[in-house]
Formats: C-alpha cells, sequence, structure tokens
C-alpha cells in the first residue's frame, strides 16, 4: 500500500493513503503511486442530483 505527503491550503503536512478521505467533495482516495493520487468525489449537480466523479493529483517531489 503506497503513501503520500501532502501539503494542505494552511501549510500542514499530512501522510495520506487509500482509503482515507480528501477535499470538500466527499473526496476519498483511491489508489497512490509514485506519481498521482486517485480520488472519488461524490458532487451534487445544479438539479440536486448525486452523481461520482474521478480526478487525481500529480505528485512533485
Amino acid at each position: 500500500m503506497g503513501y503520500a505527503i501532502i501539503r494542505s491550503p494552511d501549510g500542514k503536512l499530512h501522510r495520506i493513503k487509500a482509503g482515507n478521505y480528501l477535499g470538500q467533495n466527499f473526496g476519498q482516495i483511491t489508489e497512490v503511486s509514485d506519481t498521482e493520487v486517485k480520488i472519488k468525489e461524490t458532487i451534487q449537480d445544479s438539479t440536486g442530483d448525486w452523481s461520482e466523479r474521478v480526478s487525481s493529483l500529480q505528485l512533485v517531489e
């Protein structure tokens, strides 16, 4: 299982792994690799319907 260190907007460092939550849209980390963190988010559209979207954060050393 991979881990990553990320810096939050307030400057704090956090060690994250798959299964942790991240962000404001109920984002759950699904995978951590050497180059990216994949996140599954649950978002609400303008009509009130909920859907999932997958996004990723590119990691830099």
